[in-house]
């Protein structure tokens, strides 16, 4: 898996001139992040491809490369596959499509594949994958067009994903949220190495301190486990959407992947007993991202403290937070003549506190709150949400900046709540957890929070 994921060769098999097509696009991709292992574009019609000298076939490479990525039509796949085994590559990559996920032919393809890989002593990625990923050895095995809209940038999270789709759009959640991705890992059929495999592989790098999973099927539970439980023996929160879960779901599944059902129970177990934290779908997987990765559990036996310059978000998050089971901090006398002392007459302020409009008047007063209220040890987290902020009145780039430096000086969890786009972008842009609504960014907070105190367990 080392070779796999750092290797020092990459051949191209089906090589492209055009960085936009599927042969082209991993070429293109390693030599802009700079790559700087050795490039072999292998391709019967040209004698150099982007630039760089052009091999005929595989078995005419000076070196049996570390990884061959085949670019190549599924009907010459299989021939393929056969000549980078006999030429002792350690990894192949299959983009192609049309293998199990199509019924018992393609499944029977698929079979052939894996023996003749297995023969050969070399491991298989896919097929019907979109590629793998390592950012920080700039090693993009990839035709996935999110990595030339959005470049990839070294970080602590690591992504392995059956889906390819998927996968790619949690990649582009948490870059837009100025959030560096080391791995993404797509396996697609799993014809041999699967999620297993690379978690295993992700779970033992240091560097990882979020690991974000999808998949649809489990074909070996024990592994998985064994994967899981070397991120839980170094603390590595691990985040997965398992899908098919339904009679419809495991049909879809087997159409997207060839995915055989498995046991939900049987997972729901597997992940309790690893202490990884199911979650329903993308924007649960992503959106607490900044909150595993900034701050550690703040004890997680204080309460919390709503800070709004609304009302109606006080009341609505109060609302939330009582249906989720989180109790309000009781604020000490000397908390909240400091907290009076900054604010309106009119603002009745304990918790749920009410900055009201005239943070419009007082740019400073949202950091100095935000200060005095998460330095209260009964405050343990807090939620931050900002309505009517719209428009050049009001400095947002000043308000993140300061919730973010409070929250660094107490080191205490902060979620920022907001239906306006430009707001939650600023409160991102500076590490912190933003969501549209109050309900949403509690329910975060609280996820992150229980799925910290079964890690430390």
């Amino acid at each position: 898996m080392d070779a796999l994921l750092r290797p020092r060769s990459v051949a191209v098999v089906g090589a492209s001139e055009d960085p936009h097509k599927i042969g082209g696009r991993p070429l293109h991709l390693m030599r802009r992040q700079g790559y700087a292992g050795r490039l072999y574009p292998v391709s019967r019609s040209r004698t150099s491809v982007q630039g760089l000298p052009a091999w005929p076939d595989i078995a005419a490479l000076p070196e049996a490369p570390d990884v061959a990525v085949i670019a190549v039509p599924g009907a010459e796949l299989e021939e393929a596959v056969a000549a980078c085994a006999r030429r002792g590559v350690g990894h192949a990559l299959l983009f192609a499509s049309g293998f199990g996920e199509v019924g018992a032919e393609g499944t029977a393809r698929e079979a052939r594949l894996a023996a003749v890989a297995r023969a050969g002593g070399m491991r298989l990625v896919g097929p019907n994958s979109i590629g793998i990923a390592n950012a920080a050895h700039a090693a993009i095995l990839s035709f996935a067009s999110v990595f030339v809209e959005t470049p990839p940038r070294d970080g602590p999270v690591a992504i392995v994903s059956q889906s390819g789709a998927f996968g790619v759009a949690a990649y582009a959640l948490l870059r837009e949220a100025g959030i560096g991705v080391r791995y993404l890992c797509a396996t697609g059929n799993q014809a041999d190495l699967t999620v297993a495999d690379f978690v295993q592989a992700v779970a033992g790098d240091d560097a990882v301190r979020l690991l974000l999973l999808y998949l649809e099927e489990v074909p070996d539970a024990a592994r998985l486990e064994t994967a899981l439980q070397t991120a839980r023996a170094r603390r590595l929160p691990v985040l997965a959407v398992k899908a098919g879960r339904t009679s419809e779901g495991e049909r879809s599944a087997r159409l997207h992947t060839g995915a055989e059902p498995t046991d939900d129970r049987r997972v729901a177990a597997l992940f309790e007993r690893a202490a990884v934290r199911r979650v329903a779908g993308l924007d649960e997987l992503c959106g607490a991202a900044s909150l595993y990765l900034d701050h550690a559990l703040a004890g997680g036996r204080g309460g919390i403290a709503l800070i709004s310059n609304s009302g109606a978000s006080c009341v609505l998050g109060a609302d939330a937070a009582d249906d989720l089971g989180l109790p309000l901090a009781r604020l000490s006398d000397e908390t909240l003549r400091g907290v009076r002392a900054m604010l309106p007459e009119f603002s009745r302020n304990a918790n749920p506190i009410d900055l009201t409009a005239m943070l419009l008047a007082d740019g400073t007063m949202l950091g100095r709150c935000l200060d005095a209220v998460l330095a209260e040890p009964a405050v343990d987290s807090a939620m931050l949400g900002l309505m009517a902020v719209a428009g050049p009145s009001y400095d947002l780039p000043r308000f993140a900046r300061d919730a973010r430096q409070a929250a660094a000086l107490h080191r205490k969890p902060l979620v920022f709540c907001s239906p306006h786009g430009a707001a939650r972008e600023a409160f991102r842009g500076q590490g912190i957890a933003a969501f549209r609504g109050e309900a949403e960014a509690l329910a975060a907070l609280h996820g992150w929070r229980k799925h910290m105190t079964r890690l430390e367990a």
